[in-house]
């Protein structure tokens, strides 16, 4: 049983528990098609999680519940299942923001830092001249509810009406008054809901090897939705032609019998190949 940094209040108590489901032939093609499903990186990331999840907080997973997930969270998530997926060595091809050339790097995803959600998590309260500001951490939800929001100042309008209130004075659903705070008071609610919400590792630190400047390289959370399912076809037909099963029975193997099956049909493709071979007499 695996833990989230942060984690979700069922009936008054922070469960992060968490399982995957195993890797299937259904699950690569639901990454894949996501996009179809869903219009905005936050409803593709609720689609997957979903349909990825085996258990969620000691509970059946629902999309009502991936939702209400930090964003942080969901992140984690991401990343885990590009883990749980494949966790093999990645090469990426960078360019030094100093002498312009570009440089391979090589990471593994399982060893990028996580940090925790802090003590407070997932609201607390700040102190304003203006009263007692209840503060929470954005989730799955709000980042559905402004994805369709193009304007970005907009849109940073909206999710702070979500996640600021006064703190329990007054009726839950009261709108505040952003108008009424300035930037000084807004870096202090950045700064606190930084320090409880969870985090997956965005960026790595490496040296150039042509001259040596530090670059900080993105790294996306959501690597895993870019993976092509071209293979996967090719694999079902196979599997198809040979054993004569349908695609639904081929896409809900794990993907680790999936390819022992494979490599069985090579095997005796290989064999056969060699039986019919016939000697010439040439060297």
């Amino acid at each position: 049983m695996m833990q989230l940094p942060g984690g979700l209040y069922i009936d008054g108590v922070l469960d992060k528990r968490f399982l995957f489901k195993p890797v299937t032939g259904q699950l690569e093609m639901a990454l894949s098609e996501s996009a179809l499903l869903a219009n905005s990186l936050p409803a593709r990331v609720t689609k997957i999680l979903s349909e990825a999840l085996e258990m969620l907080a000691g509970d059946v997973v629902s999309e009502k519940q991936v939702r209400a997930l930090s964003v942080g969270d969901r992140q984690f998530l991401m990343h885990r299942l590009a883990i749980h997926i494949d966790d093999a060595l990645l090469w990426l091809t960078a360019r030094c923001g100093e002498c312009g050339e570009a440089f391979d790097i090589s990471l593994r995803l399982s060893e990028l830092p996580v940090k925790l959600a802090g003590d407070a998590f997932p609201a607390t309260v700040v102190e304003m001249p203006s009263g007692r500001l209840k503060v929470r951490v954005p989730t799955g939800d709000d980042q559905e509810s402004i994805a369709s929001v193009r304007d970005d100042s907009r849109a940073m309008q909206m999710l702070l009406t979500r996640l600021i209130s006064f703190e329990i004075t007054t009726a839950e659903d009261e709108v505040f008054d952003l108008a009424s705070l300035d930037e000084a008071q807004l870096t202090t609610i950045e700064t606190a809901v930084e320090a409880m919400a969870p985090e997956v590792a965005s960026e790595m630190a490496t040296h150039c090897p042509h001259c040596e400047m530090e670059n900080r390289i993105p790294i996306s959370p959501y690597g895993c939705m870019t993976r092509s399912v071209g293979e996967l076809f090719s694999e079902i037909h196979a599997l198809a032609a040979n054993y004569h099963w349908s695609e639904q029975e081929i896409l809900a193997l794990p993907r680790g019998r999936r390819h022992t099956y494979l490599s069985l049909l090579g095997r005796q493709q290989g064999m056969q190949s060699r039986g019919n071979h016939v000697d010439t007499g040439w060297p």
